[in-house]
């Protein structure tokens, strides 16, 4: 049995949000709480079958306790006003560690590793105005050569820069996350959230990500600049000028939803754009808002965004070491988590 089989019973029973006496109640006490805790605690290790039904319910699959922790992720923090109970914390954080882990691990079986490089030089990564964070977002698009173009796959963009997106299936008290592992950042978003709002909260992670706020004490300002950086990055301030113009009083909402479908940011977004630009006034902007809750645009706002984005560098390396017999068809079920049955039913073409 693996050395440290006691850590990694614990790291899955907190993936999974069950207490002790969770556990034992799903195992329908094949094993007891006393049992639990020595094994976690190193002092004794449990037997094939109970082994086995610690996978089921646990739902990972055996592999998972004998691989060796070599993953750590550091500036985890959630937000200030976060509502997410301790227990939903604890999930998030471990699920994050269990993907990165996978990650890290069919990377190197590839030799596939892509480091990262925050491309801003670090004399404009310091933001105290808007100005700040407007020049930022100009040098990081000139850097990735994306131009004043649509971001039309940003996700995948962000994967191939050497960052982990991470889509996470939790509850709407979640809007996302950065931390670093190692050299690596990584984000993880709400995966039911709709691609409109997933975009913003990845690109605001990003903000936290490249950006450094010196005089930032106050985490509400300091989520205001990434919010800054979010829209800036997603609608440059030359684009939303074209097209809005320099000052209006009205906007009309055709308007909106034309760039809200070319740019993929909500205009609900693209208003507080133009607001903070100083293309509409703050009067103005408090009437749209006023809108907004009357219209219950918060939940559905109209306009949309037809385009599909996922976070599949992970996956897709997945299929490749299987394609290739680089791993077997069984080791790649494992990786992604999935029934072998599952995994089976992918075609290869050779």
């Amino acid at each position: 049995m693996v050395a440290n089989f006691g850590g990694r019973l614990k790291s899955a029973r907190k993936m999974a949000g069950l207490s002790m006496e969770d556990l034992v109640q799903k195992s329908c006490s094949v094993v007891t709480k006393q049992a639990i805790g020595k094994y976690e605690k190193g002092l004794m290790n449990p037997s094939s079958d109970v082994l086995m039904e610690l996978s089921r319910v646990l739902e990972v699959k055996p592999d998972y306790f004998f691989r060796s922790p070599t993953i750590k992720v550091s500036d985890l923090e959630f937000r200030k006003k976060s509502t997410l109970r301790a227990r939903e914390r604890e999930i998030i954080k471990h699920k994050i560690l269990d993907f990165l882990e996978r990650y890290a691990e069919i990377e190197e079986i590839l030799g596939a590793r892509v480091s990262f490089k925050n491309p801003i030089p670090r004399k404009n990564r310091q933001v105290r105005h808007l100005s700040d964070v407007e020049r930022a977002t100009i040098i990081l698009r000139e850097k990735w050569n994306l131009g004043t173009a649509p971001i039309s796959n940003l996700i995948e963009t962000l994967e191939y820069k050497g960052m982990r997106i991470f889509e996470i299936e939790t509850s709407e008290k979640f809007n996302g996350i950065s931390a670093w592992s190692d050299s690596t950042p990584v984000i993880a978003v709400r995966a039911q959230d709709e691609l409109v709002r997933k975009r913003f909260t990845i690109a605001h992670e990003l903000g936290h990500v490249l950006l450094e706020f010196p005089d930032t004490d106050n985490p509400k300002t300091l989520e205001k600049r990434c919010h800054d950086f979010a829209g800036a990055f997603l609608l440059p301030e030359v684009v939303i000028k074209a097209e809005l113009g320099e000052h209006r009083d009205r906007i009309a909402l055709m308007e909106l939803q034309k760039l809200k479908g070319i740019y993929g940011i909500s205009i609900q977004a693209i208003m507080h754009r133009a607001e903070r630009l100083g293309i509409i006034s703050a009067y103005t902007y408090r009437k749209f808002c006023i809108m907004v809750n009357q219209m219950g645009w918060k939940k559905k706002e109209p306009g949309s965004y037809e385009r599909k984005e996922k976070a599949n560098r992970f996956k897709q390396l997945v299929y490749h070491a299987a394609a290739e017999e680089v791993i077997t068809f069984s080791r790649a079920a494992e990786l992604l988590n999935v029934p072998l049955s599952e995994f089976r039913e992918i075609q290869i073409v050779s």
